[in-house]
């Protein structure tokens, strides 16, 4: 039942939903047509975990550099944010020269979420996502050209490949940059000893000495050597103490060497939590502003744990042990260098009578070794860091380059049809249901009982007839006679203990249809041989008077109340056979006191001696309270509801009034009604089908007969 009754609502508001039908999917075909085109193109990154880097630094006696390699990470959501920081963000855009209808270079986030208008617009767009069950990363990009759609793909792409490497090598170039330039120092040094050397031989004309002064001299050697193999340790020692130390000071809080992170568990665990809270931080800036609570707890975290850090790397340096060793080894080949210098001195005292020349040349060969050692050391390390530098290449490369579409991705006419189509009907259907909602009229005769529990004597269809206007041009087995000998049969059955004579027919407000239905109804009396008069009292808005062109308004009710016309002559006689009208006449200056007059009453009654059925025509019980009164002089009272005008507000008011004056109708009658709504349509058609049969039998027992 409630499938029908949402059925019936579309069938009567059926335009209205056709119209926002229409509206939508027109309006989303036009749209489709109109915005502007998105071509969609897309570039294809392989990640990939090579070992064979690895492994040659492994056999090249790199294994520190190798770990820090390796422990780069591997993980597909984090490259993926990576690919949509900020810094590869600005490059694509100042690359690519993107820039909003302003002429202003877009912002970067407007390359991720270009919003509504850009959008609409069909803006540069890049997203990147993995391929479903692979290691293989899908950069797209998305713009209103396909040219443009591809340069962002690519752009992306090449943008992101070469920051990765970049950042893979930091570290190294660091290392190499150092390395370098004491290497230059070095050399510079170096140089200068060995001229200091030459030099002083040639001064010295080294000749050959005896064998005690060879004896002498190798014992003074062997101490030199001891002493500059002290020295040359004491100086790689104090590089490596030194070069730890810069190292100490490089290090940040975002830049901590793997050597710390695997002495200090802590700080490994901090630096951890730190990349947990800047990915978290990033996945939330791609739906959230700068400004959302959850983005500025995500700061204050990282710089809490930021913080953390720095303290961390203070007490981890303040606590090096590798520091400490070399501290402590400095100092013992320091106290060494002491001995062997003592040692030293005490021999060249024994050997005073060496020559002098020796001690000097001794003393320029000892800082040739010297220096010759710290430089091969550097040269040793500068060779490893460019090796590992070599060997450091990104995870990721571009398997595939994007292809220009050739058609855009969106809108799509189709899509937007049907998906206009969809909205208009969903919008439509809620628009009937709303007018539906608010609409508080009268329909049906569940409508008429929610309001007032009075028999609903029968159905009258909105009609439009082809000749005249009343039913005396229709074929009684028309379905409008037989909803007009429907509502007679029920007077009928209203008057069981006494018979109804008198006929009050009124309504709620003007215009719906109650003279009409008068001069039908007595019609439909007349053509059952009972002789009708219809008495029109509506001394405001009479319109009896215009049922017959052979009727007029020159007299009436109004000059039979007044005595000038007898009762008789007033009556007037109309094309259908035992159907009398008595018009109104002239309008009186008081009509409300005219229709409470006793003469009214005995007219009428006079009426109904001499007629089988009078019918009175009253005013809308709502405009005026002449009916009230006449309904007093009559054995019946109808009220005339026009369905879909009449609300259940009019009839609350009119049951009011009536119930006020001890009055009930005998019935009602629901008057144009929709003859394809509710019930009355199913009732319609078994009616048109019954006639129809009815009407061949007719024919078929004329033919018989001729």
């Amino acid at each position: 039942m409630e499938l029908l009754k949402v059925w019936n609502a579309l069938l009567r508001r059926k335009w209205i939903f056709l119209q926002a039908v229409v509206f939508f999917t027109v309006g989303t075909a036009l749209l489709a047509l109109v915005l502007p085109k998105h071509y969609v193109s897309a570039a294809k990154i392989s990640v990939s975990t090579s070992s064979t880097s690895l492994s040659i630094l492994g056999d090249l006696d790199l294994g520190e550099m190798a770990s820090a390699l390796n422990g780069s990470s591997d993980d597909m959501e984090t490259k993926m944010a990576l690919a949509q920081m900020r810094p590869v963000l600005e490059e694509v855009v100042w690359r690519l020269q993107l820039r909003d209808m302003y002429g202003k270079l877009i912002s970067p986030e407007k390359l991720l979420a270009p919003g509504i208008d850009g959008s609409i617009l069909a803006m540069p767009v890049m997203s990147i996502e993995q391929a479903q069950g692979t290691d293989i990363l899908v950069v797209s990009g998305e713009a209103n050209t396909p040219e443009l759609a591809s340069l962002v793909a690519d752009t992306t792409v090449e943008v992101f490949l070469k920051l990765s490497v970049d950042s893979a090598k930091a570290d190294t170039k660091e290392a190499l940059t150092f390395v370098k330039g004491q290497l230059d120092e070095l050399s510079a040094q170096f140089d200068s000893d060995l001229a200091n050397l030459a030099s002083g031989q040639i001064a010295e004309s080294v000749i050959e000495l005896d064998s005690e002064t060879k004896g002498a001299v190798a014992r003074v050697n062997t101490l030199i050597g001891e002493l500059n193999s002290t020295n040359a340790e004491i100086r790689d020692v104090a590089a490596q103490l030194r070069e730890r130390g810069e190292q100490n000071l490089r290090e940040t809080p975002d830049l901590v060497a793997p050597s710390s992170t695997a002495s200090n568990s802590t700080l490994k665990s901090l630096r951890d939590k730190l990349t947990d809270l800047r990915l978290g931080r990033s996945t939330a800036a791609l739906d959230k502003t700068e400004i959302h609570p959850d983005v500025i707890a995500l700061d204050k975290q990282i710089q809490a744990v930021l913080k953390e850090i720095e303290a961390a790397q203070r007490e981890s340096h303040e606590l090096d042990p590798a520091m400490e060793n070399l501290q402590v080894q400095l100092a013992g080949l320091t106290q060494r260098k002491n001995e062997l210098i003592d040692t030293l001195g005490t021999t060249v005292q024994d050997g005073a009578a060496l020559p002098e020349k020796m001690r000097k040349l001794a003393k320029l060969q000892l800082a040739v070794s010297a220096t010759q050692s710290v430089y091969e050391s550097l040269l040793e390390q500068q060779y490893q860091i460019a090796v590992a530098e070599a060997m450091t290449v990104s995870d990721m490369k571009l398997v595939e380059a994007s292809k220009m579409a050739d058609k855009p991705d969106s809108p799509k006419l189709l899509v937007f049809t049907i998906l206009g189509a969809f909205v208009g009907v969903c919008a439509g259907a809620a628009l009937v249901f709303l007018l539906e909602y608010v609409d508080d009229s009268v329909r049906t005769q569940d409508d008429v009982r929610i309001v007032w529990h009075v028999p609903v004597l029968g159905f009258i269809p909105r009609y439009k007839l082809k000749t005249g206007r009343f039913i005396d041009s229709v074929p009684p087995t028309d379905p409008l006679s037989e909803s007009y000998r429907a509502i007679r049969s029920g007077i009928a059955f209203a008057g069981v203990d006494q018979a109804i004579n008198i006929l009050t027919v009124t309504s709620c407000a003007p215009s719906e249809g109650k003279s009409t239905f008068c001069t039908n109804l007595a019609i439909v009396l007349a053509a059952d041989g009972k002789r009708v008069v219809v008495v029109d009292c509506d001394l405001r808005r009479p319109t009896q008077h215009k049922a017959f062109s052979m009727l007029t308004n020159r007299v009436g009710v109004c000059d039979v109340l007044a005595g000038t016309t007898a009762l008789n002559d007033a009556l007037q006689a109309t094309p259908v056979a035992n159907f009398s009208v008595l018009t109104t006449g002239p309008l009186p200056s008081n009509p409300g006191r005219l229709v409470e007059s006793l003469r009214l009453r005995s007219m009428v009654a006079e009426l109904a001696r001499s007629f089988d059925m009078v019918i009175v025509d009253a005013p809308p019980m709502l405009a005026v309270s002449d009916a009230v009164a006449l309904a007093r002089a009559s054995k019946g009272l109808i009220m005339v509801v026009e369905s879909g005008k009449t609300t259940r507000r009019m009839l609350t008011d009119v049951r009011a009034r009536l119930e006020g004056a001890a009055l009930e109708p005998i019935g009602i009658v629901l008057n144009k009604v929709d003859p394809r709504s509710g019930s009355y349509g199913y009732y319609r058609k078994y009616a048109q089908h019954y006639s129809k049969a009815v009407a061949d039998n007719e024919q078929t027992r004329v033919g018989d007969a001729s």
